[in-house]
């Protein structure tokens, strides 16, 4: 499954991936679980499996897919957010939203 790293902390060799599946988050501890020599950073496109262990979703066989620290996204999605205005915005139709809904149920059986 391919990830991407979203939260690093290098000295407590500790990560949160997102994975492309879009189920729980992965968590990654320990060297043990990674197959690069350098700690994966935010950003970082990873290559991984998940176990489900109790409530948590823990990487496992984790390498990566970009150079280490190389990945532009971290600054691409900081640029976007001190853009003025945001780049995406939540528009109200108040016209819409007062207008009754019919509500429809479809049931099989």
């Amino acid at each position: 499954m391919i990830g991407v790293v979203l939260w690093s902390d290098p000295p407590r060799e500790k990560a949160i991936i997102w994975c492309e599946d879009h189920a729980a988050l992965a968590y990654l501890q320990g060297r043990d679980n990674l197959l690069a020599e350098k700690w994966p950073e935010a950003g970082d496109l990873v290559e991984l499996d998940c176990e489900d262990v109790g409530q948590h979703r823990l990487a496992r066989r984790v390498s990566l897919l970009s150079a280490p620290g190389k990945s532009q996204l971290p600054g691409i999605l900081r640029k976007m957010a001190d853009t003025s205005p945001p780049p995406l915005r939540v528009i109200s139709n108040d016209d819409y939203d007062a207008a009754p809904r019919s509500c429809r149920i479809a049931a099989a059986g």
